[in-house]
């Protein structure tokens, strides 16, 4: 009876043996195989398969912008990916130009038209939104500002400003606002020897235009294209080489004179950078939503011509 359970037992044994030998042939057991690509990325999770055309991997951002795949796996392709907002390929609305600015459209979709738009009246290169008519008590151009309120109307015949060469270099406060020469915002608007540009002005250890800055420590000379300021940071190499060029203890974007300058297009904060539908500085905030643009926080706010005034 003993031998018989035994033979028994040892004939369940080989048995199971038996089955686990074919589970294993056929692929079956404790062996896994997951169908799932990467849990990485924005929107990756365990399980899914990646739509990614690189290899079945998910890159940890939104790598190519243009290639109708979702590259991160998070179920965002292309520029419906915020990884992509603010790129070349994905800039935002804009109106910014004559041709925006005198379409009579609302091109960025910000609720205001034209020379209404902020972004139009701001612009330095915009020319289509000016006082046409300095006297005639009506805002011509939709900037908030009528007749001689408005800067377009500084050295307009009606409005009696201190400018041109002559008045601002007299001494006398002709307009009689409380400054005289240089030191009128009308002068500095309209009269050459109230800027100081020019690789000889620049660097004749004079302070050319009376705003008491010398040479190169002048905005004028460093935002100057044609004038090579040392030690400065105010172009895009200088403004992106995680160098502190000019020893303030800013750098690169965080120093005003990147942001300031528009000559520079890697950062926000000038008229230009502020108003072209890019995410110039990389930290995911377009023009007038970037605090170097716009600021209305604490008690030294800060606001660019392109974008709208705070409340």
């Amino acid at each position: 009876m003993k031998k018989l359970i035994t033979y028994g037992a040892a004939a369940l044994f080989a048995s199971f043996l038996l089955v686990a030998a074919c589970q294993d042939d056929n692929g079956g057991g404790t062996s896994t195989s997951s169908t799932s690509t990467s849990s990485s990325g924005t929107g990756g999770s365990a399980g899914s398969t990646s739509s990614s055309g690189s290899g079945g991997g998910c890159d940890d951002v939104e790598t190519n912008c243009t290639n109708n795949e979702d590259d991160d796996c998070d179920t965002f392709v292309d520029c419906d990916d915020f990884d992509c907002l603010g790129t070349p390929d994905c800039s935002g609305p804009v109106e910014n130009s004559d041709a925006l600015c005198g379409n009579n459209e609302d091109d960025d979709g910000d609720g205001l038209t034209d020379c209404a738009d902020d972004s139009c009246h701001g612009h330095p290169n915009v020319t289509v939104c000016t006082e046409t008519n300095c006297d005639d008590q009506t805002d011509n151009d939709q900037d908030g500002f009528e007749d001689c309120a408005d800067y377009d109307c500084v050295s307009d015949a009606a409005c009696g400003e201190e400018t041109g060469n002559t008045d601002c270099d007299d001494s006398n406060d002709n307009d009689n606002d409380s400054y005289t020469d240089c030191a009128d915002l009308s002068c500095r608007l309209t009269a050459d020897i109230c800027v100081e540009t020019g690789a000889a002005e620049c660097s004749d250890n004079d302070d050319n235009d009376g705003d008491g800055h010398i040479d190169c420590e002048d905005f004028d000379c460093q935002y100057d294209p044609n004038v090579s300021c040392p030690n400065h940071e105010t172009s895009d190499a200088t403004c992106s080489d995680n160098e502190d060029n000019d020893n303030n203890s800013y750098t690169d974007c965080d120093d005003f004179s990147c942001q300031q300058s528009p000559q520079v297009t890697v950062c926000e904060g000038s008229e230009i950078s502020c108003a072209d539908g890019l995410d110039n500085d990389g930290n995911g905030y377009l023009d007038c939503d970037d605090n170097a643009c716009r600021y209305c926080g604490g008690s030294n706010p800060h606001v660019v011509d392109t974008c709208p005034p705070c409340d």
